[in-house]
């Protein structure tokens, strides 16, 4: 009787500490942590918003493509991007995370875009050029960090990256 009652405590503590860690109960376990410069096509790849475009096409490796391939900014290839939602923050508005494809990919390296939802739009809050970009569940400041992996022939580079309340910072 006693193995009983500690087999049905220790299951209501494991149900009340799932429940806290997905704060508004949303099941985020289906989103995407782990992008990389290797994987061609992400696990749940969605269309990229129109403003999200808009400010791709500011970005210079995407305005030097364009220049190279004799493209307008009108004519930008969607296919030259992937994109995954995933929850950076307790907020029910997903961030998006682009992902450079095609032309604009490097040897051994891509660029990947971070971008929180507002309420006005997205607003981009990284940019950065790695092998790997993993996004941690470890939060500072109510956002989850994430790393940036980065390799050469000799050497394996990390960089930790912490959002500040406007974009994410490389902390190390």
């Amino acid at each position: 009787m006693k193995n009983v009652f500690l087999i049905a405590v220790f299951l209501v503590l494991i149900v009340a500490s799932s429940s806290l860690a997905e704060p508004s109960g949303i099941s985020r376990t289906s989103e995407q942590t782990k992008f990389s410069a290797e994987d061609s096509g992400l696990r749940n790849p969605i269309p990229i918003p129109k403003d999200v475009l808009a400010l791709l096409i500011r970005d210079k490796g995407v305005q030097d493509e364009l220049e190279y391939d004799h493209l307008s900014v009108e004519k930008l290839p969607t296919s030259w991007f992937s994109a995954s939602t995933i929850h950076l923050s307790a907020s029910d508005k997903p961030s998006i995370i682009v992902q450079a494809e095609g032309p604009l990919l490097g040897a051994n390296v891509t660029t990947f875009w971070v971008f929180n939802t507002t309420a006005r739009g997205h607003e981009l809050v990284l940019t950065a050029s790695a092998h790997h970009l993993i996004v941690k569940n470890k939060r500072w400041k109510g956002y989850r960090v994430i790393e940036l992996v980065s390799m050469t022939a000799v050497q394996v580079s990390t960089g930790i990256y912490r959002f500040n309340g406007t974009q994410y910072l490389k902390i190390r």
